[in-house]
């Protein structure tokens, strides 16, 4: 049975399967008591950290890192208006430096980010999270993963062409042992949303991108253009699945 009993939109979609982490995580101890410090790993154009400031209302401080300067301006105008919110300018390999290292993080949400991490960045990261969390503190992560078949059987694109690094494709074996080598307790794994629901926003995503830039687009937009195609062929042939992960930082 596909997860969405209507058709929905692609930022609806998100809000979904969020809230559906989110109550997943309250299972093991995500709001009793409420977070006092969350952290979005690659918080892209500020739509999953402004759901979570209006989730989370009494958390007195929420934190974006993003690589893209052009990103983080948007999110900045996305969440005028609150003093909660402070965005930064940063490699995911450098999260352990960011400001206030006393005020540890309970809650950490990274969905579609580690899909862009080369293994380096993402096992350096990793290590970061797990010194900047407090034990107990949650990681949700939101990621397509390919089998282990599928990855044996990939040629590498020319890093000049991978415009939005896309080629750094991971199984879900490696993520998960990267986070039990790092610190963290697997809680909780699962397929979300289905491969069908997945493919088809997938579709819908180029579909946008092919109304839009009849004509050709962007290297970055042809990036994600050809890579919907791929990625809903190999999701609805079960060689990727979107994957939800619930991690706990363990006590040192």
């Amino acid at each position: 049975m596909s997860d969405s009993p209507r058709p929905v939109s692609l930022d609806e979609a998100g809000h979904r399967y969020l809230e559906r982490q989110l109550e997943t995580a309250a299972e093991f101890g995500l709001g009793d008591p409420g977070p006092r410090r969350i952290l979005d790993v690659g918080c892209g154009w500020g739509a999953t950290l402004r759901h979570l400031a209006d989730v989370f209302p009494d958390c007195p401080r929420l934190d974006g890192v993003n690589v893209s300067a052009e990103q983080l301006a948007y999110c900045a105008r996305k969440m005028a208006g609150t003093d909660r919110v402070r965005l930064y300018l940063c490699d995911a390999a450098d999260i352990a430096e960011l400001p206030d290292s006393d005020q540890p993080c309970d809650l950490v949400v990274a969905r579609g980010a580690i899909t862009h991490f080369p293994p380096r960045v993402y096992e350096s990261a990793a290590a970061a999270l797990a010194r900047r969390m407090r034990p107990g503190g949650l990681l949700v992560v939101s990621e397509t993963l390919y089998t282990e078949e599928f990855l044996a059987g990939q040629q590498p694109s020319p890093v000049d062409a991978d415009h939005l690094a896309l080629e750094h494709r991971k199984s879900l074996r490696y993520l998960t042992d990267v986070l039990r080598h790092t610190g963290f307790r697997i809680r909780d794994e699962r397929v979300l949303p289905t491969q069908e629901d997945a493919a088809r926003w997938v579709l819908d995503l180029k579909s946008n991108i092919d109304v839009h830039f009849p004509q050709g687009a962007s290297p970055p937009l042809e990036a994600i253009r050809n890579m919907a195609g791929a990625l809903a062929v190999a999701l609805l042939r079960h060689e990727a699945s979107v994957h939800s992960i619930v991690a706990e930082r363990r006590d040192t």
